[in-house]
């Protein structure tokens, strides 16, 4: 299911910032917004992913060209940002750095990943902190992460310690380890990034660079379920029987499959108040 071109402006830069849409609902045109300023150059590749009406894209307003690529039917993201990285590769794009419809980026924080990765060669994948803030602006939660790849490699065994719309990483990692996996849904980027962490180093740059939307009915909240399934089938994959983290990780996914959404959030909330206390 091969996507086809409709808008392809000339390329800028290194980075391609990849960003899959379905269905979108008001919410892309501020995280777009949100892309301008960045400090370096970059283009923008959005993989419509059989949108009814057809994604359309007003890139006028934009600082950053704009590729627009259209699956011929809804196959999910999985197949979305697979469809999105062939391109990227195709194009000799070096760096790939993920966003979400409805979330918003720092302005520095494309420049600031970039140059991490130039001072850091032997690192392949880079995130940051995060946080979650409603329509209205107000702070949902906030969360820190490990940044060393030591402290994130033992991380993974037993939480999401890097978020899939913070990070960028080397367009060559995907011909090492492969595309996202069809058979984690709704936990695609765990599974990716377990194996990337397994052959190559990663971090996180322990700043706020990255906003996500915080809403009820987004879909990471109405795929818990079996995201936290999913989540519990990788955590088994990649079980070390010598690690307590694993065992951890295991008895923490079991332990959110009986907790309603709304006590996580409540935790999450607490968490963030303590923190900025």
């Amino acid at each position: 299911m091969r996507p086809e071109i409709v808008h392809a402006a000339p390329h800028r830069g290194a980075i391609a910032v990849l960003l899959p849409v379905y269905n979108e609902r008001g919410c892309l045109a501020a995280t777009l917004r949100s892309l301008c300023g960045q400090g370096v150059p970059f283009t923008a590749v959005l993989v419509d992913d059989g949108s009814e009406p057809p994604l359309q894209v007003d890139s006028i307003v934009l600082d950053y060209p704009v590729v627009l690529l259209r699956q011929p039917r809804n196959g999910g993201i999985e197949r979305a940002l697979n469809a999105g990285l062939e391109y990227i590769a195709a194009a000799g794009f070096q760096y790939v750095a993920r966003v979400d419809a409805g979330d918003r980026c720092a302005p520095t924080r494309l420049a600031r990943q970039l140059r991490f990765l130039e001072e850091h060669p032997d690192v392949y994948l880079v995130g940051s902190d995060v946080e979650w803030r409603t329509d209205d602006g107000a702070l949902a939660f906030s969360v820190s992460l490990p940044s060393t790849h030591e402290a994130i490699a033992r991380a993974l065994h037993h939480t999401v310690c890097l978020l899939h719309p913070t990070v960028m990483f080397r367009t060559s990692v995907v011909s090492a380890v492969g595309p996202y996996s069809l058979a984690y849904p709704a936990a695609e980027d765990y599974e990716f990034f377990w194996r990337i962490a397994r052959r190559f180093r990663v971090a996180n740059i322990p700043e706020t660079l990255h906003t996500q939307r915080f809403h009820a009915g987004s879909i990471s909240v109405r795929n818990r379920r079996r995201q936290i399934r999913t989540k519990l089938r990788i955590q088994l994959e990649f079980f070390r029987a010598a690690e307590p983290m694993s065992y951890v990780g295991v008895l923490k996914t079991l332990a959110l499959m009986a907790a309603p959404y709304s006590a996580v959030v409540k935790v999450k909330n607490a968490l963030s108040r303590a923190k900025a206390a």
